[in-house]
């Protein structure tokens, strides 16, 4: 339902509403010449929707990312419409400098390492659909409590590449493989270490004495809380972290090892709140679990990495 509510209001809502309020704001024009002015540039961002919504993955990504994307640019333009539609000097100013910011921010998520806009990106319009819908896949299982088992669904789509006729295409398509996945596994390797940071809390965080004031209590539920954020904050990065198609499996090892920490951090912050000894038992040895969980998917995850480097390695060498 988060999701939905995200891809609502950053896919349809922003874009369409700066949309016709360039519109309108055109319309009110004082002079001929505004009008067909501000009518032109309406038509670009009215031009850049339609490729947006019609054209799908063609220039711009059809997400999340690519709706603000879209919104960056038609906020340019919007500003450009503002500016030669008021005739005070200091509202002119203030436009330019809006300009100025919303053409900075599109040439930030153009070139953002999560692929967006296609012509500044490695990866073609068909390998970036692909791995939209592996996302959704991913954050709708999550969302509907099927964390446990990660079931293929009939909306993934598998793209197998065809093998390139000379040998030159292939051995540069093999380096470009090797280059995606090692900026991959770099990144994969900053999540890792803030898990094991998390993890670490948990270890040092300790046990409850039996006989704690309320004061104290307060006190320690606060910092668990603080450690059940991070972990959350964690498990999103993991679920947003562009992986190359080859990776997927491997990937998939990676969440579930984001989402026991998720999972113990929660557990611990439930731990703090029981006044139960029993049901204190209960939660804590669910934390501990937890952890113990996270270890097998990482070491899943790095068998997988693995021998994926041992597959692209060799055909590079041969």
């Amino acid at each position: 339902m988060n999701q939905q509510i995200a891809d609502i209001a950053l896919m349809m809502v922003l874009p369409l509403g700066i949309t016709f309020t360039a519109i309108l704001m055109s319309a009110s024009a004082d002079t001929r010449t505004q009008k067909m002015m501000g009518a032109f540039l309406s038509f670009l961002i009215v031009a850049m929707d339609c490729v947006f919504f019609f054209a799908k993955n063609s220039f711009i990504a059809y997400n999340c990312d690519g709706g603000l994307l879209l919104s960056f640019a038609s906020l340019f333009f919007f500003a450009i419409i503002s500016f030669i539609r008021f005739d005070d000097r200091a509202a002119k100013a203030g436009n330019i400098f809006l300009a100025f910011f919303m053409l900075s921010a599109f040439m930030g998520i153009a070139y953002w390492d999560r692929p967006t806009f296609i012509p500044t990106s490695d990866y073609t319009a068909e390998e970036i659909a692909a791995m939209n819908t592996k996302y959704q896949d991913y954050i709708a299982s999550f969302q509907n409590g099927e964390s446990g088992q990660m079931m293929p669904s009939s909306s993934q789509i598998v793209r197998h590449k065809a093998q390139a006729g000379g040998q030159a295409s292939k051995s540069s398509n093999d380096d470009k493989d090797l280059s995606r996945l090692g900026s991959y596994l770099i990144d994969a390797e900053t999540v890792i270490k803030r898990m094991y940071d998390i993890t670490n809390a948990i270890d040092a965080f300790g046990t409850l004495p039996s006989n704690i004031s309320e004061s104290e209590r307060e006190t320690r539920s606060s910092q668990a809380l603080a450690i059940n954020n991070n972990a959350v904050a964690l498990n999103k990065k993991v679920l947003g972290l562009f992986h190359p198609h080859e990776s997927s499996d491997a990937h998939k090892e990676l969440i579930q090892a984001s989402e026991c920490v998720r999972l113990a951090a929660y557990a611990l912050y439930s731990y703090t709140l029981q006044e139960n000894p029993e049901q204190q038992l209960i939660q804590y040895k669910q934390s501990r679990d937890q952890i113990g969980q996270m270890k097998i998917y990482l070491k899943r995850f790095w068998n997988a990495t693995e021998a994926l480097q041992s597959n692209n390695q060799q055909p590079t060498e041969q």
